[in-house]
């Protein structure tokens, strides 16, 4: 696969991650950006065709993994 293809693909991949991620949390792709990486327009970015930084990739796939982790009850909810 050229290199190329393969971050076309990544790309499309995060895009689709964010989006599912900002329905579930029924927050704006620009407040994600925003919260994650400083930047607003990232998702609108991202789909123009921009690239993004390793760091950028980084702190956007921990940003998902974290929100993906199941909440654990509080102490009051498990003594309940």
């Amino acid at each position: 696969m050229p290199i190329i293809f393969g971050v076309m693909m990544m790309t499309q991949d995060l895009l689709a991650r964010i989006e599912a991620h900002c329905a579930r949390r029924k927050i704006a792709e620009s407040t994600f950006g925003r919260m994650v990486v400083n930047d607003g327009k990232l998702v609108e970015r991202l789909r123009g065709g921009a690239s993004i930084t390793l760091k950028t990739a980084e702190k956007i796939h921990a940003a998902l993994a974290e929100a993906d982790k199941p909440e654990l009850p509080s102490q009051e909810e498990a003594a309940a």
